[in-house]
């Protein structure tokens, strides 16, 4: 990422999340670049086209692979992860009973098999 999009981006980094592009970069790699959730490595993650069309009206510019994951209530980073486990975790309202409850759910459902209708 060159000139105005890189500035654009560590303007965004850092209004959002107190976050500069080189702790972004030092996070990346000290998590192995991979999702801190599921493990996928950025590498194997689609990018994504999200976020709002331009002024000019051409799409989204892709997106970072890995997203920065942070703390609603205290804006603290936690990691980054990928855009299936940020969306997932923010759907159980960052509940980790909800999470729990959705992993026995799963595990509960493995262990009768699968119900045919």
């Amino acid at each position: 990422m060159h000139g105005k999009a890189s500035a654009i981006r560590a303007g965004n980094l850092w209004r959002k999340y107190r976050l500069r592009p080189d702790e972004y970069d030092a996070l990346r790699e000290q998590q192995g670049y991979r999702c801190a959730i599921c493990g996928t490595h950025e590498d194997d993650i689609p990018p994504s086209r999200t976020g709002r069309p331009r002024i000019t009206g051409e799409p989204p510019a892709e997106s970072f692979r890995l997203v920065v994951d942070h703390c609603h209530a205290t804006n603290r980073v936690r990691g980054l992860l990928c855009t299936g486990c940020n969306t997932a975790i923010g759907h159980a309202k960052d509940s980790p009973e909800t999470l729990r409850a959705a992993a026995r759910y799963l595990d509960t459902a493995q262990e009768l098999g699968s119900v045919a209708s």
